[in-house]
């Protein structure tokens, strides 16, 4: 989610900034590779890649960095016996290496040009490469499609000697969830679902919906009404969709309900009763794309309680989704920037990585900067 949020912070740049990213953890860590933020000059920051240990430090050496135009590769180590040294006592029990790299003219305009790749529904990897420390960086997006499998994806560390390094992440577009119905249910999990990486189209087929399109920072609501039909005609369904069926209408959900299958959709999940599931789907087993009761059992009591239920169980089907894609392609060595996926044990790595550092050198406290 933070690379969606800081492209479009990249889009409306207007001060000089630099780009922090997770590119190793050894260990525990808050946030995993791939990882991003973006600290301007002036203070303020997009995104985030601690629960708030390592941005002050980060933010300090913005200004140098942007004077420079040249990267820096730092590495903070969390484990017991290092962090009480620091004096901050963190306790997160690893060690994090961090690029921090200015947001130059080039860097900008490929980021950009992400950012439009993503918009068109594309995913692409951000590959970056360097010959040297103090050498230039080199940024290549490639289509996922297009993405070499053979690519090497071993992990460096401070006890390797080379100096050239690379360090690729996968960027996906923002999964789509169209939520067909327009009581407080429907309406609270519009507003929640921007914030879990979602694109929302709040749908409804009578006039009673909203026409007040919403632009979030992580995502938007867009309003649609239309019957089924209309809307599979306006939307073009599709098998990446996420469906929330909860308009309480038992003909309309009926309708949408097959349309979205027909779709293939990832996800349809449908508001009811045990019983209006059975009216329906009738008897037998639902297919496997089908989450009636929806949402996780939580217990949950009122219309932001079940959106929480909801919004959980769509991003389990989400991390689920991806892990199942990864097997399929048999890409083992990459994971998932974009969507809150579930944190992985240690040592592996949320986005497609592949770093080798250079020489390394200690300095006084947690904080360690390749010379």
């Amino acid at each position: 989610m933070d690379m969606h949020e800081v492209l479009e912070s990249i889009a409306t740049l207007e001060q000089p900034a630099a780009l922090a990213t997770i590119i190793r953890v050894e260990g525990h860590a808050y946030r995993k590779e791939g990882a991003a933020m973006l600290l301007r000059l002036d203070g303020t920051r997009t995104g985030s890649i601690s629960p708030g240990c390592l941005e002050a430090d980060l933010q300090e050496r913005v200004s140098r960095v942007c004077s420079a135009e040249a990267f820096e590769i730092i590495i903070y180590n969390m484990q017991p016996e290092e962090d009480i040294m620091w004096g901050d006592t963190i306790g997160c029990g690893g060690i994090i290496h961090v690029l921090l790299e200015p947001v130059t003219a080039v860097f900008r305009e490929k980021l950009l040009t992400a950012r439009s790749r993503l918009r068109a529904g594309t995913t692409i990897f951000l590959n970056r490469s360097w010959l040297s420390i103090g050498d230039s960086i080199c940024y290549k997006l490639e289509p996922a499609a297009a993405a070499s499998l053979s690519r090497n994806r071993g992990k460096g560390g401070a006890n390797k000697q080379g100096e050239a390094g690379t360090f690729s992440v996968k960027l996906e577009p923002r999964s789509r969830a169209i939520v067909f119905g327009a009581g407080p249910d429907a309406e609270a999990l519009c507003t929640m679902l921007p914030s879990c990486g979602f694109d929302v189209i709040a749908a409804d087929w009578h006039m009673q919906i909203s026409s007040e399109n919403r632009i979030h920072p992580c995502g938007s609501v867009v309003r649609v009404t239309g019957k089924p039909d209309e809307l599979a005609s306006k939307l073009q369904f599709n098998r990446t969709d996420y469906f929330v069926v909860c308009s309480h209408q038992l003909h309309y959900d009926h309708q949408l309900i097959q349309l979205a299958l027909a779709a293939q959709a990832i996800y349809i999940g449908v508001m009811g009763s045990r019983k209006r599931i059975k009216q329906l789907f009738g008897e037998g087993k639902l297919p496997e794309n089908v989450y009636a009761p929806i949402g996780l059992s939580i217990d949950a009591d009122g219309a932001y309680e079940i959106a929480l239920s909801i919004a959980s169980e769509l991003v389990q089907v989400r991390a689920a989704q991806r892990a199942k894609d990864k097997g399929e392609t048999g890409d083992a060595g990459v994971r998932y920037l974009l969507g809150g996926g579930p944190q992985q044990p240690d040592e592996a790595a949320e986005a497609a990585a592949s770093f080798v550092a250079g020489s390394y050198a200690w300095q006084s406290g947690a904080s360690c900067a390749i010379k």
